[in-house]
């Protein structure tokens, strides 16, 4: 009789023990990372059955995607127009503005000063660079990765602004990995390139692809 007691209260312990590791694993929200930096979130993500859910907005703004909810519908757009009904802009120029603006940033990267003023207008105006044009070793600092993010015409004489996602690895400064939105107007050539307030971060690492990290 006794023998039946121990067993049963072995069996009992652990039971008990199998429960509160499963409450324990099913209380313990993954984390997520986005290029190696974590991304925090109100609506934390769950397990449920061995799937790991996730807050598709934070995953989008960790990815720096633009995210709408159509409640009508009850659709999820990532990055994506819900209007759309047709090409929004002339496929000619939009290559041609997108590619002045990569020449310009490849011309600033590589420091050649001659290659970043081709696609500037006469009064053009800058708080990108310490000093522009720019030469030598008066920036240092090198982009490692950039992504066009945002678009949008401005007047009715064709002008746009493009929104663009530098991440730029310093040298001999105080942080690891800064990433910040640069903003250009364009019109027949790029008129003024500014950093949009409010729009700097500074990361401990990034990741661009995989097996690639900057940072510490």
């Amino acid at each position: 009789m006794k023998r039946i007691n121990k067993m049963g209260l072995i069996s009992l312990i652990l039971a008990a023990m199998s429960f509160s590791a499963v409450g324990y694993a099913a209380s313990t929200s993954p984390k997520i990372f986005i290029n190696s930096n974590e991304v925090k979130s109100i609506k934390q993500p769950k397990i449920i059955d061995g799937t790991v859910y996730v807050p598709i907005r934070s995953i989008s703004e960790g990815f720096g995607n633009e995210i709408t909810w159509d409640n009508k519908s009850k659709t999820v757009y990532v990055n994506s127009d819900p209007s759309f009904k047709s090409e929004t802009i002339d496929k000619a120029s939009w290559i041609l503005q997108k590619n002045m603006i990569t020449k310009f940033i490849m011309g600033y990267y590589e420091r050649f000063s001659e290659d970043a003023l081709k696609w500037v207008t006469n009064d053009f105006t800058t708080d990108i660079y310490t000093e522009f044009p720019t030469s030598g070793f008066q920036e240092m600092n090198s982009i490692i990765d950039y992504d066009f993010v945002d678009y949008k015409v401005i007047d009715n004489k064709g002008s746009t602004k493009f929104t663009v996602k530098v991440v730029i690895r310093p040298y001999g400064e105080d942080y690891n990995v800064k990433q910040e939105l640069w903003e250009f107007v364009v019109t027949d050539r790029i008129k003024s390139a500014k950093i949009v307030p409010k729009s700097t971060k500074y990361l401990d690492r990034y990741t661009p692809m995989p097996n690639v990290t900057f940072g510490e």
